[in-house]
């Protein structure tokens, strides 16, 4: 216990003096990427790298702290702990990249925002011009963000605590952590462009990247949950119904989306629990109001930085034992899960050797699917980009769903799901099938009343789908976890090696 608390640090200063330290000594590679805007009167505000294992490794596990300043001094002595722990024995053909103080002017001004009130954690979006709308933050930004803020407050006031009330805690942390675009004066604000931390970030992964045939990311962060508690949240599957983080997006662990090398990343994040959201809320207030209406040279400002402070960092033994022993633990857990995949994907590759043609390969992909999730239907359909077409090339039941030529799709719910936003479909009941597909009749008679379509990118292009059918709710989440991270990396290694026994050209203008 007494090594893993000596490796926390109060300020992000020390915390920063350290981890180079601890890097020089293993004698590892360090970058260090300064910040445009400076505060003379702060410690300089600096991203820095540092990475182990080959520059040419096919397997990149990126461990992020400081996405939210606040939460520095936390992830960073996780981070430091990895060194200490993989400095000198990772898996081969494995490296380890340890972002310290992503947002670093938020880490030197202990704020959980960047220059411009923007919280990183909302800012990856794919476009800046249709911003998403959050009615219920709006309705309660005011009570949210007085301009007066009293020397002390206890638990939740006013409209927060009646919104409380009727919808419940849960609904509050839900609705308000899922972020907003509409007050850059408020909570959780996203941003209406993209910011220095993300554009950073996304160059520093692309930079790293280079080589690697499978991603992963644990980001590390506090403030939510039991207290110690680390929560694994798998931002590459679909949540639990209900879970807190089930409508937040735009997350920094999207970044690795920017990054096309074949196979779909690991996306952790880990959330340490402090104290009752309450008190982390009220401290988000109280620091939002300082920035807008206060100074931190004044008492009452002080306090409120140390109250922040507090609130999302635990200055006991037990809370940072237990932090360590799961941070190193999740790490730990992305790097297996990522060689596993690895050696199930040679095994794979294995099977496909002397197939003569496209029907054999895709019956292989078909006995995983079968044998992982289970299917009374398995079709593949090729798509041309830009052309709204698709043909069937493969199908488990040719007498009802035989192969096709190319077919114009139609635009609806489906179609914006899979070939717009590149997002796996799952419908689990019959009344959505019915709304979704034209050929719900046929579908249903089968006994299928559920269906998952996986999009299948390539060059950064939608080139195919695969889709399962079954009966009705069978498509769990755990169902739809092994869809994501199995088997759809898999069809993008069936679908080249059918091209290659194929070389069909596609339809022209």
């Amino acid at each position: 216990m007494t090594e893993a608390v000596s490796s926390f640090s109060a300020t992000y200063l020390i915390a920063r003096k350290r981890f180079l330290a601890e890097a020089r000594e293993r004698g590892l590679p360090h970058e260090a990427f300064v910040h445009p805007i400076q505060d003379p009167l702060l410690p300089e505000a600096v991203v820095d790298v540092v990475r182990m294992g080959p520059r040419d490794a096919r397997k990149v596990l990126f461990v992020t702290s400081g996405v939210h300043g606040t939460e520095l001094t936390a992830g960073s002595g996780v981070q430091l702990q990895l060194i200490a722990r993989f400095a000198d024995t990772l898996p081969a053909d494995c490296a380890m990249v340890l972002v310290h103080a992503v947002n670093a002017v938020g880490c030197a001004r202990l704020s959980r925002t960047d220059e411009n009130n923007v919280d990183p954690n909302r800012n990856i979006l794919g476009s800046f011009e249709d911003l998403p709308d959050n009615a219920a933050y709006q309705a309660l930004h005011a009570d949210l963000c007085p301009a007066v803020w009293p020397e002390n407050r206890d638990g939740l006031d006013g409209g927060i605590s009646d919104y409380v009330a009727q919808y419940g805690e849960k609904a509050l942390v839900q609705n308000v952590l899922k972020g907003q675009h509409s007050h850059p004066d408020g909570l959780f604000f996203g941003g209406t462009f993209e910011s220095w931390t993300v554009r950073n970030l996304t160059a520093i992964v692309r930079a790293h990247s280079q080589g690697a045939a499978q991603l992963g990311i644990v980001d590390l962060h506090t403030g939510v949950g039991p207290y110690g508690f680390g929560e694994v949240m798998r931002m590459d599957q679909q949540p639990l119904a209900g879970a807190e983080w089930e409508k937040i997006g735009n997350l920094i662990c999207d970044v690795l989306d920017r990054v096309d090398v074949g196979r779909p990343p690991v996306k952790v994040i880990l959330e340490y629990g402090t104290y009752p959201f309450s008190r982390v809320l009220n401290s988000l207030r109280a620091d939002n109001w300082l920035r807008h209406y206060g100074s931190v040279h004044t008492p009452q400002g002080r306090k409120i930085k140390k109250d922040l402070q507090d609130a999302l960092f635990a200055d006991d033994p037990v809370w940072l034992s237990e932090i360590s022993r799961q941070g190193l633990e999740c790490c730990q857990a992305a790097l297996d899960e990522m060689i596993a995949f690895d050696m199930m994907a040679d095994d794979f590759k294995n099977t496909l050797i002397g197939k003569t043609s496209s029907d054999a390969v895709y019956q292989c992909l078909e006995a995983v699917a079968q044998k992982k999730i289970g299917a009374k239907l398995f079709t593949v359909m090729d798509y041309v980009a830009g052309r709204n077409m698709g043909r069937r090339t493969y199908s488990s039941d040719p007498e009802n769903y035989p192969v096709s030529g190319w077919i114009s799709l139609s635009d609806n719910d489906w179609f914006d799901c899979v070939v717009r936003k590149r997002k796996t479909y799952v419908a689990n009941d019959k009344q959505q099938i019915f709304r979704d597909f034209a050929d719900a009749a046929l579908i249903t008679s089968l006994g299928c009343g559920a269906i998952v379509n996986l999009p299948l990118i390539h060059d950064g292009e939608l080139v195919a789908t695969v889709n399962l059918l079954n009966s009705e709710g069978y498509f769990t989440n755990q169902k739809l976890a092994v869809a994501s991270q199995i088997l759809l990396p898999l069809a993008r290694i069936a679908y080249l090696a059918s091209k290659e026994l194929n070389q069909e050209p596609l339809p022209t203008e």
